[in-house]
């Protein structure tokens, strides 16, 4: 027989359902409808089997066998014709309802051919009899949720004859009034049979409209995360694009004023020339933090991890971040063990401390500032401790949000653009370390991390000082791309300065021309240029002619497509504005790579 299932849908989905995975009410009673018919069909039959026999001990054994038989031909296209009616694209839903019900009511018909033998078995088989079709009913309730097209003819057709046949079959051991009071019970069976399934129905009515709800729901959520992506991605834009505009007039001034500082001038003057280059510095490093974020959301940052010795690191930023400290009036303490070596990469590493011993000494007015590291089992914990005002327990999650700044409504430039810690939580993402806050207000706050111990000692880029490059500037021959003339002018006269030779052209054909008579130790090209030209074309092109000629790129822009493509072309790429010093470093590197 059907055993009781709930309204949930079916785990397998016919191939055309909806992509929100709810179709219509008709349609989810057709699936639920569909999988009943699907799961049932052996016991029905064995069910019957059973019956058949009991009926075989007091009628010939052809006629239960024979039943028994139609009932399963009859079971088995039941099954059939209900089951396939989800993938029955032919027909409306509503039509392939009213086939469900046709075919509940004639399978049902053939199911209640057994009464056919209610006057010719003892009263005990009788009893059987009206167990298995009472049984056969209540079961189907679930299996159509109740639906009365469906569950009103198929409670007929297997109740209806009980009564009767209890009632007027001669021959049955029974008083009038005891068949009267079986007559009365089932009539009152049958009302509660249909009062249930319009319960059942109603429920199935409400479980679908809370489904219906709770999708309307996660599609209001996922157009409102696409929306937040949205934003996003146009806020790198707008950040990538206004760092490109902003950095090329501050790239032509630091050119200038590189320049002008290598001449001998008065102090008067001199002190001038020193205040703009400050100025421009520090604009310049507001804007590099623009572009840590455009470079980490872009995933062109690769880690390249190594053994480094923590207490050499550390001692660097130490003496690095001290004269910040004095300024202030702030002490700052290094504690770190002897030969504590970690497994990190020391450059990306080394930017998280110093964007928090920025931070901590930024909003300390008074006391100290302490950079700590302390072994712990397979890690080593480094933290970044201060005296200052502290973070409220409700601003401690939002002050890794970029722009975001506590205590400075004014906005302070000093105290930087608020990317700081934004900038350290996606490094230590990257870095796989756990990132740890705890602060209280008025007790100052401090912020660590963990980087797991290493074992053996490398070679590292921070234990060992960097050789010193010397090179005789005026056997290097620069060819500069750019297509803004200010640059090219900026550029043409700090590298003249520096002693280097230098032709600037302003586009890829340009830059082939003039090779033909100056011949470029070095190439530097702007990363962009007029119209669909660029530098990575201009490079390509001169080294089809001279294939191991070196290259650099510089550009201000930080969209991470631009960045990723720089990345792809192998060549590497400065940003702008490049101080004087970097500048004539990467291209001597360049040439004697």
């Amino acid at each position: 027989m059907p055993q009781a299932q709930s309204f949930d849908r079916p785990e397998k989905e016919p191939p055309d359902a909806p992509e929100d995975g709810l179709r219509s009410l008709q349609g989810e009673l057709i699936l639920l409808i569909a999988d009943q018919a699907r799961r049932v069909p052996f016991l029905v039959v064995f069910s019957a089997g059973l019956v058949a026999l009991l009926v075989a001990a007091h009628v010939p054994p052809m006629y239960p066998a024979a039943w028994w038989v139609l009932t399963a031909l009859a079971t088995w296209v039941h099954s059939r014709i209900v089951g396939g009616l989800p993938s029955d694209g032919a027909r409306s839903e509503a039509a392939r309802l009213r086939l469900a019900a046709l075919s509940f009511t004639g399978h049902a018909m053939v199911l209640a051919a057994v009464f056919a033998f209610f006057p010719f078995v003892p009263v005990t088989t009788g009893a059987v009899i009206t167990i298995y079709s009472v049984a056969l009913c209540a079961a189907t309730l679930p299996a159509t949720a109740g639906y009365r097209p469906i569950f009103l003819p198929y409670a007929v057709v297997t109740l209806g004859p009980i009564a009767p046949l209890w009632a007027l079959t001669p021959g049955i051991a029974a008083s009038g009034f005891d068949r009267l009071v079986f007559v009365v019970m089932t009539a009152v069976y049958f009302a509660a049979m249909l009062g249930h399934a319009k319960g059942a129905y109603r429920v199935f009515t409400e479980s679908y409209a809370i489904r219906q709800q709770r999708l309307d729901l996660n599609r209001q959520l996922r157009r409102a995360l696409e929306q937040a992506q949205s934003a996003s991605r146009a806020k790198t834009r707008f950040l990538a694009s206004a760092s490109h505009d902003l950095r090329q007039p501050i790239h032509a001034l630091s050119l200038f004023t590189g320049s002008l500082l290598m001449r001998p001038l008065d102090p008067r003057t001199s002190a001038i020339a020193e205040q703009i280059d400050k100025s421009v510095k520090t604009l310049a490093s507001q804007l590099d933090a623009l572009l840590d974020v455009s470079r980490l959301d872009a995933g062109v940052i690769d880690r390249a991890i190594e053994t480094v010795d923590l207490k050499v690191l550390l001692t660097q930023l130490g003496e690095e971040f001290a004269p910040q400290a004095q300024k202030k009036g702030l002490r700052l303490h290094v504690h770190c063990p002897q030969s504590v070596l970690v497994s990190t990469d020391p450059l990306l590493f080394q930017r998280i401390l110093r964007n928090l011993l920025s931070n901590a000494i930024k909003y300390t007015e008074h006391g100290h500032v302490e950079l700590r590291a302390q072994a712990l089992g397979d890690k080593v914990r480094v933290s970044v401790a201060d005296t200052g005002p502290g973070i409220p327990a409700e601003e401690q999650e939002r002050v890794f949000e970029e722009f975001y700044q506590l205590n400075n409504p004014e906005r302070d430039r000093s105290k930087g653009l608020g990317l700081g810690l934004a900038i350290v939580r996606r490094l230590t993402a990257l870095l796989d370390l756990e990132l740890r806050l705890e602060s209280a207000v008025g007790q100052g706050s401090c912020f660590s991390v963990d980087v797991p111990a290493a074992a053996q000692r490398e070679t590292s880029m921070l234990d060992t000082q960097a050789a010193q490059v010397t090179a005789e500037a005026s056997r290097i021959q620069v060819l500069v791309v750019d297509d803004e003339e200010t640059i090219r002018l900026g550029m043409k006269t700090l590298l003249e300065e520096m002693g280097f030779g230098v032709e600037a052209v302003s586009s890829t054909e340009a830059a082939i021309e003039c090779s033909r008579r100056f011949c470029p130790s070095v190439v530097l090209a702007d990363f962009r240029l007029r119209g669909s030209d660029s530098g990575i074309r201009t490079i390509q092109a001169l080294r089809a002619v001279w294939p191991d000629l070196p290259a650099l790129l510089i550009s201000g822009d930080t969209a991470p497509d631009r960045l990723r493509e720089a990345h792809d072309a192998g060549v590497k790429l400065l940003h702008k504005p490049v101080a004087a010093s970097a500048l004539r470093d990467a291209i001597i590197e360049a040439v004697q790579a």
